[in-house]
């Protein structure tokens, strides 16, 4: 797992928002069950390193590598927004908390956009719809 870009960022979103460890398990559990039962055979060994601090450095190495797992940012035309520092930290965060689970900064910023901007309801969207989401995503 620690060799896994996502695994970091997931690692990043749980430390920071510990509440939703039983939401990303429970959706690990319907996108991947086999990892979900080697992370119950070894619960201390996962607590283990779901705690293990996350550097800057390491954390952006991660980012990078699972943006480039998706094959880079999509061709064509792009739109712009302004959005503020505190905006943009929102905006990464809700990226570590999905990009474990495959979707991508487009179905983020759609979705923190949708929300009026605002952070919990665009997790709480995504995760309640994560299988829609993910099945509009281009293959």
């Amino acid at each position: 797992l620690r060799q896994l870009p996502h695994f970091t960022i997931m690692r990043q979103s749980i430390q920071m928002q510990p509440h939703l460890l039983p939401q990303l398990l429970q959706q690990l559990g319907r996108t991947n069950p086999q990892l979900l039962a080697l992370i119950n055979l070894h619960q201390a060994e996962f607590v283990r390193l779901v705690n293990e601090p996350v550097g800057e450095e390491e954390l952006q190495q991660s980012v990078q590598q699972a943006q480039q797992a998706e094959g880079g940012a999509a061709q064509g035309n792009y739109n712009t927004i302004q959005v503020s520092e505190e905006e943009m930290q929102q905006i990464e965060r809700l990226e570590q908390l999905v990009f474990p689970m495959g979707l991508n900064r487009r179905v983020v910023l759609e979705s923190w956009l949708a929300c009026d901007r605002d952070e919990q309801l665009a997790a709480n969207y995504m995760l309640n719809n994560l299988e829609d989401l993910r099945n509009q995503l281009p293959e």
